[in-house]
């Protein structure tokens, strides 16, 4: 129980996706002797100056306050240098140092697993797909792999699930929190038969930069990635050249020619990754390695049964809402990017004559294609009140000025507020902590307004 404890305070002190610690253990052997160290010894580590900064810091009331919440809450622990840690994960170039996880863990020495991901803003073709994947695979044995995310991912471990079969979720947060909100039900029901890891300890909050960086683990623990949809840049894309970067086999489904959601699994396949239409495009790789866990008779009957059951999606509470196709521009009739100084003499334009399309109001009984044919405006209200103006306290610059840069009166996509400046990165990051403080919202179509 000690070494637990040394091992939680390293973990803490070098964060996710450090690269420096394999070294820092070869040479001093455990995170024990590491805390031991007085600062002559420390100086001489194989590590940067800031890891040595923080290395020096002693105190263990965080780990200690987190090894008694695992205790009281039966969350297992898993470290770098423990016997029962994915070996898969030991040769990259990042691992995590600690894995905290609740359910039962598979043998994944033993077990083939798939990491099926996709897109949040998933089309009705996108969705069946994602159950019938996460179903076959689930029914023939194979463990699947996801985020957990809105979407596709859901929709394939829900499959999974209702298969039968063994799901991995691995979050971008603390085990403690559930993110997103609308999924409680399918966390309870991947930790009963299954489990959820992640390398953020308890209390992390789903910030958006965790999200890239917990791609690597979802990849890392699969021999292959699946990617159901996608635009060109869907974090799919991102969890798929990762796991390329990792040595995987990357598979593609693909899609029609034109549509947003089919671009970026159809430039995978241009690009080399393998064009698949079932479950048993991808098994069929690797039955003779894993004929022992593979059972392709329950996949052959699995087969005459995947039709996505939305009962079943409703009981595991998957949010399953999709988005109407959307044809991607070609790249001459893109707008180009504003300048900053445009944003004045926008906001004097109507937003009909921008192309922006007002926002549905929330509660609204309005489909989303009539929705389109006749838009209706949001309440130009900022978010106000003492609840908003506490989360307004706490932005960071970047995050408020794009908060600031969102209309009052309409919602508006990602290309709007590049136009204004800002990178995509900052925005999806930004626009995830947003609507975590309940400041945004994001609507159908992939359209963003203010609460």
């Amino acid at each position: 129980m000690k070494d637990r404890l040394f091992e939680i305070w390293f973990s803490l002190r070098c964060g996710a996706q450090n690269r420096e610690f394999p070294s820092l253990l070869e040479a001093c052997g455990t995170p024990y002797e590491l805390y031991k160290a007085d600062e002559n010894e420390l100086e001489c580590l194989p590590c940067s100056r800031s890891l040595k900064a923080r290395l020096a810091d002693k105190s263990l009331k965080e780990a200690s306050r987190i090894m008694e919440y695992c205790k009281e809450n039966h969350v297992g622990i898993l470290f770098w240098q423990d016997e029962n840690y994915p070996a898969s994960l030991r040769p990259l170039r990042d691992p995590p140092v600690l894995l905290y996880y609740k359910g039962n863990l598979p043998d994944l020495s033993r077990r083939l697993c798939i990491s099926a991901v996709g897109t949040r803003s998933m089309s009705e073709y996108g969705k069946r797909i994602a159950y019938k994947i996460g179903y076959e695979l689930g029914a023939a044995g194979a463990v699947v792999v996801s985020g957990m995310a809105l979407g596709n991912d859901s929709v394939a471990a829900a499959g999974t699930l209702l298969a039968g079969g063994t799901t991995l979720a691995v979050l971008g947060c603390g085990i403690d929190v559930t993110y997103p909100r609308e999924h409680g039900k399918l966390l309870a029901e991947i930790t009963a038969k299954g489990a959820v890891l992640t390398e953020f300890a308890p209390g992390t909050p789903p910030e958006g930069r965790n999200f890239p960086i917990r791609n690597r683990i979802i990849s890392g623990l699969s021999q292959g990635t699946v990617v159901i949809e996608g635009d060109l840049k869907s974090g799919a894309l991102i969890t798929a050249r990762t796991a390329i970067l990792q040595g995987r086999d990357i598979y593609a489904f693909p899609g029609n020619v034109g549509e947003t959601n089919s671009a970026g699994t159809n430039q995978l396949i241009s690009d080399g990754a393998v064009m698949v239409l079932r479950a048993r495009d991808v098994l069929e790789n690797y039955a003779f390695l894993y004929r022992d866990s593979l059972d392709m008779a329950k996949l052959t009957r699995a087969e005459t049964r995947s039709a996505i059951d939305e009962e079943g999606l409703v009981r595991l509470g998957v949010c399953t809402r999709t988005e109407k196709p959307k044809e991607a521009l070609p790249a001459s009739d893109q707008k180009p990017p504003l300048d900053r100084s445009a944003r004045s003499r926008r906001r004097d334009t109507p937003a009909e004559s921008r192309g922006e399309v007002p926002a549905v109001p929330r509660g609204s009984a309005v489909s989303e294609p009539a929705a389109a044919s006749k838009p209706a405006p949001a309440p130009a209200v900022s978010a106000r009140g003492d609840a908003s103006e506490r989360a307004l306290k706490t932005l960071t610059d970047t995050q408020r000025r794009i908060f600031e840069a969102l209309p009052l009166d309409h919602a508006v996509t990602i290309d709007y507020l590049t136009r204004e400046g800002f990178t995509t990165a900052e925005i999806m990051a930004s626009m995830t902590i947003l609507e975590i403080k309940g400041l945004t919202v994001i609507l159908p179509g992939g359209l963003y307004s203010r609460k």
